[in-house]
């Protein structure tokens, strides 16, 4: 995706500044110039702490961009010496920069359809704010109308006071609107309202178990309308870019919803982030697994720009193989041949595979029939990534790592009250998940696992990651990694993971200008203020989509 020219022209400019980088000692200017020596950078933003997260984690002062590139990064003095007439410079006072978050694991299209039916409570671990919340959306609506929150949340995350939610507290913030809220796909809690709307006594109380209840209110909701989704992507890709995140990976099936909105969408104006996806095919038995390999063949894996388009597939390739983080048993071959049939096309045709593994046995078995499959197909070059990967031992993250593997985690496990541990073993020690991970040389990259179970606040996540706290500020997660590998895996990692080290996941010359102004210094506030963090800037290639500076 790279201009040839920054590669032809960067010696010329590299000579002019060697000597003002040799006098300052900065190695980031003498790197940088990427660009025409005729040309002065669009912008520089300077006085700041810039996380640029490249391999040596080097923090730098000021950043010069060109067009939709990163120019150069160095010193305010320096990078003010290429400065133009025309070029716009902007103080930051000291702010904290860093590379546009990148979650490796998004239902977007699947979250789109009712994000203008809902209020969220993500990240928030007060009960009273977000019973305010909650009053305050049923008030902006009319009476009679529907919203939910589509998950997010959990009842851990309350500090003042934990636990779900009575059927009293939703009434009374809710008195005039059927609502819901989806904690998980099994368990849910509704309003007076929404529970005699679905026929549901309003003895049994506001929480609700099994699908049933809540697939019942969701489809009492009025559909939206085209226009309406689209205007929902604008909306929600707006809200995750508040968040930080400037890329996203749509790892979806072909019932997660019409994915070519996304197209339809940036045909009027490019959509606020980046935004990728798998392909879309339905595989629920043997003969549709025989017909969606036709289907994968007539595809080219990576067809897409540096905005939008096609790159994968999952995250499940065969539907059946579709285990939880309690799976003790084994798939039979019934569910595993198909399974291989698919990803050995994947293999040949160069396929990057995104495949959802939570549970110890089935990536081992996965591992033994990756294994085989290697010595005729060598998949170490794809990068195929397990995903979630709940309550793998460290055993098996290696022997992954030894077939080129990637791993995803994702941040529904800040949601979690207690540490990982495998199902049915209560005295086992606390899985150290991530330190494994990282001790053992694997790329491992974070994302959110949004839309219907998990927050989409990229910065739990992190906080997670880095200091092992749960969103109500216990410790959840043994051995965690601090703060730069934690950073490093919703940035670098993840653009490694989906083929896009070369223009994203650092703030580095040559690559794409995707950053975040934060309203925080990520590097020194307190572990449990992480969580907390927002953008007061979220820029992609070089153009505020969120904020301004």
């Amino acid at each position: 995706m790279k201009n040839s020219l920054y590669q032809v022209s960067a010696l010329l400019l590299l000579f002019v500044l060697s000597g003002c980088a040799q006098e300052a000692g900065d190695e980031n200017v003498a790197e940088a110039p990427n660009q025409a020596l005729a040309d002065a950078p669009d912008q520089i933003l300077t006085n700041a702490k810039i996380l640029t997260v490249d391999n040596d984690f080097s923090i730098v002062e000021a950043i010069a961009i060109e067009g939709d590139r990163i120019l150069a990064t160095g010193s305010t003095e320096d990078m003010l010496a290429l400065a133009g007439p025309d070029t716009e410079v902007t103080d930051l006072q000291g702010r904290t920069v860093v590379p546009g978050l990148i979650d490796n694991h998004v239902h977007y299209i699947r979250t789109v359809p009712r994000w203008h039916q809902q209020a969220r409570i993500d990240g928030v671990n007060s009960r009273e704010e977000a019973l305010n919340i909650l009053a305050g959306h049923a008030a902006s609506l009319q009476p009679g109308e529907w919203f939910m929150v589509q998950g997010g949340w959990s009842e851990e995350q309350f500090t003042d006071e934990p636990g779900g939610f009575s059927l009293e507290e939703l009434d009374r913030v809710s008195p005039n609107n059927p609502m819901y809220m989806q904690r998980t796909y099994g368990t849910s809690y509704a309003n007076s309202l929404a529970l005699q709307a679905t026929g549901v006594p309003l003895e049994n109380g506001s929480m609700q178990r099994g699908r049933g209840p809540f697939t019942q209110m969701f489809n009492l909701m009025p559909e939206p309308s085209e226009e309406q989704m689209i205007e929902n992507l604008y909306q929600f890709s707006l809200d995750v870019a508040a968040a930080g995140m400037t890329t996203a990976y749509d790892v979806g099936r072909l019932g997660n919803g019409d994915i070519s909105l996304i197209e339809k969408a940036s045909a009027e104006k490019p959509l606020p982030i980046r935004v990728f996806h798998t392909l879309r095919y339905r595989a629920e038995t043997d003969e549709e697994a025989d017909e969606s390999i036709e289907f994968i063949r007539a595809h080219t894996p990576f067809s897409m720009d540096d905005r939008k388009g096609l790159l994968g597939l999952g995250e499940h390739v065969y539907g059946p193989m579709h285990d939880g983080a309690g799976t003790a048993e084994s798939y039979p071959d019934a569910i595993w041949d198909p399974f291989m049939k698919l990803a050995a096309v994947a293999a040949e045709e160069g396929w990057h595979i995104h495949e959802h593994t939570m549970a110890e046995v089935t990536v081992s078995d996965f591992l033994d029939r990756l294994e085989i499959l290697n010595e005729t197909t060598p998949i170490d070059d794809l990068r195929w990534t397990l995903a979630h990967v709940l309550t793998v031992t460290e055993d098996t993250l290696v022997r992954a790592r030894d077939l080129g593997l990637t791993v995803a985690v994702h941040g529904q496990a800040a949601h979690q009250p207690r540490p990982i541990i495998p199902r049915g073993d209560a005295e086992a020690p606390p899985i150290p998940l991530l330190s494994a991970l990282e001790d053992n040389g694997i790329i491992w990259g974070l994302g959110s696992d949004t839309g219907v179970v998990s927050h989409y606040q990229p910065f739990v996540t992190i906080m997670w990651a880095a200091t092992g706290l749960g969103i109500d500020g216990t410790q959840i997660q043994p051995n965690p990694v601090g703060r730069e590998a934690a950073l490093v895996a919703h940035t670098r990692s993840n653009a490694y993971m989906m083929f896009l080290e070369e223009d994203l996941g650092s703030l580095e010359p040559g690559k794409l200008a995707d950053l975040v102004v934060l309203d925080r210094d990520y590097m020194t506030i307190s572990d449990h203020e992480i969580k907390d963090i927002q953008s007061v800037a979220t820029m992609v290639g070089g153009e505020i989509v969120y904020g301004e500076i």
